[in-house]
């Protein structure tokens, strides 16, 4: 068997609905074995603090010592103020995880993705918009869209951390 033979062909299915991209998001974290890059406006419409998507996150990040959680949004608002799964995550992970804010030409981005290790995408090229594509064995399309989360990585700063201050 050659190894062309090996190599899953790319796959992308089209979706409709914003049920359907969540569970899309479900099915991207199940299937990351390195790395994952979630960029979303504020996450409110994301569902990312179900007892569901905080197992998964969990099992992801506790599957090896060097799997890491890139998270860039808009607005921290509503992670800090209804995420408290993710917030607890974030305590007790905060070596490999992180939660940026975009600044700049990046606060601007109108569109949506989840990427899994480069090579598993789902993105809604408008983020008001339903429709989506996922995208599955697409090493192309992963590289595109882990160029794109570099580009708004750059352009934003960190913005929750790991712990409580205050007065």
């Amino acid at each position: 068997m050659t190894e062309e033979a090996a190599t899953p062909l790319p796959e992308r299915l089209l979706l409709s609905t914003r049920r359907e991209y969540l569970d899309a998001l479900e099915r991207l974290i199940g299937l990351a074995q390195r790395e994952l890059r979630m960029f979303d406006a504020d996450f409110s419409e994301l569902k990312i603090d179900t007892p569901r998507t905080q197992e998964l996150l969990r099992a992801f990040l506790i599957g090896g010592r060097d799997n890491r959680l890139y998270i860039a949004v808009h607005s921290c608002d509503y992670i800090r103020n209804y995420c408290p799964r993710l917030l607890e995550l974030l305590r007790q992970f905060s070596d490999r995880m992180y939660i940026h804010q975009t600044q700049g030409d990046a606060a601007r981005a109108q569109d949506c993705f989840v990427l899994a290790d480069r090579l598993h995408c789902v993105r809604r090229p408008v983020q008001a918009q339903p429709r989506a594509a996922l995208r599955f064995n697409d090493e192309q399309e992963g590289q595109g869209l882990h160029l794109r989360f570099s580009e708004i990585w750059d352009s934003s700063l960190p913005a929750v951390s790991a712990t409580t201050s205050g007065l």
